[in-house]
């Protein structure tokens, strides 16, 4: 399901609070770039960063699961919580966590 207006104009607020993120439209959704890496997209007006062995202890301290896409679960990515979303400090800590868990797997 496509995200709506409202909440993109929300997220790509919050998000460039934290810091500096471009984002694009991608198959009805959004993707998020911070420093021209791919680290997250938004889908069904939820969040989603990517996550790795090493990040994804912290979704799970909050209780959040993995993308669904449909009846298809990306386990590859994980929803932010609401209360990170609310806070540009924190924020900018998991939107860097999730970039590096994206230069790793350039690797």
């Amino acid at each position: 399901m496509p995200i709506t207006p409202a909440f993109t104009t929300r997220v790509t607020k919050q998000l460039t609070e934290a810091r500096p993120v471009t984002t694009r439209k991608m198959f009805g959704g959004l993707g998020m770039y911070h420093e021209g890496v791919f680290f997250g997209v938004c889908d069904d007006d939820k969040t989603f960063f990517k996550v790795d062995e090493q990040t994804v202890g912290m979704y799970d301290s909050h209780g959040m699961g993995p993308w669904l896409m449909g009846a298809e679960i990306n386990d590859k990515y994980r929803e932010v919580p609401e209360a990170i979303m609310s806070d540009p400090g924190e924020l900018g800590e998991w939107i860097d966590a999730a970039v590096g868990v994206a230069r790793r797997r350039k690797k």
